[in-house]
């Protein structure tokens, strides 16, 4: 069998491995969310807020299941033998980067309202504990974000500075 066929179908075997892979957690979750809802739906001491915070979170998980799929999948689209190689995959991962970054601020959107509902409920004395845990949880994210975002730039810098050297494959000698 020829390098390049047997490179094809071991690219396409992946190809149908990852598919088959995600297809099949995605519709694990989904079954999770339905299961769990049910069972939220019949115990009448969980509060509403408890719910629909459950809820965003199934939401948001089927939402970063579909977004690392589709970076996975163009992940295995990349020519790794290309001069472009280190580009392409650091393009691909500041991108996959972004889009979690951008879902983690729609949840804190989505579950900013539930936590406050929620936090009004408990005594007064623990209010402080819960602003502070919730300050600390923001900006150690918004940290994290940063440093992330940081080391993209840097990481950018260094593959404009550094020349790509493309391994040269020693002909065979002939017997």
């Amino acid at each position: 069998m020829e390098t390049t066929n047997f490179n094809k179908e071991i690219l396409a075997f992946n190809k149908s491995a990852i598919k088959m892979s995600f297809d099949a957690l995605s519709a694990f979750s989904g079954q999770a969310a339905v299961a769990t809802d049910s069972l939220l739906g019949a115990t009448p001491s969980v509060p509403e807020e408890g719910k629909k915070a459950v809820s965003i979170y199934f939401k948001e998980s089927q939402k970063g299941l579909a977004t690392l799929k589709k970076h996975v999948e163009s992940g295995l689209e990349f020519d790794w033998t290309a001069k472009d190689a280190p580009v392409k995959n650091l393009e691909a991962m500041e991108s996959f980067c972004k889009d979690v970054f951008s879902q983690a601020v729609e949840i804190r959107k989505e579950t900013k309202a539930l936590v406050e509902k929620a936090t009004k409920q408990l005594p007064k004395e623990a209010k402080p504990l819960v602003d502070f845990w919730t300050e600390s949880f923001n900006s150690g994210f918004e940290f994290f974000q940063a440093y992330v975002t940081k080391n993209f730039e840097l990481a950018k810098k260094v593959i404009a500075e550094v020349p790509v050297i493309t391994p040269v494959t020693e002909p065979k000698a002939s017997k």
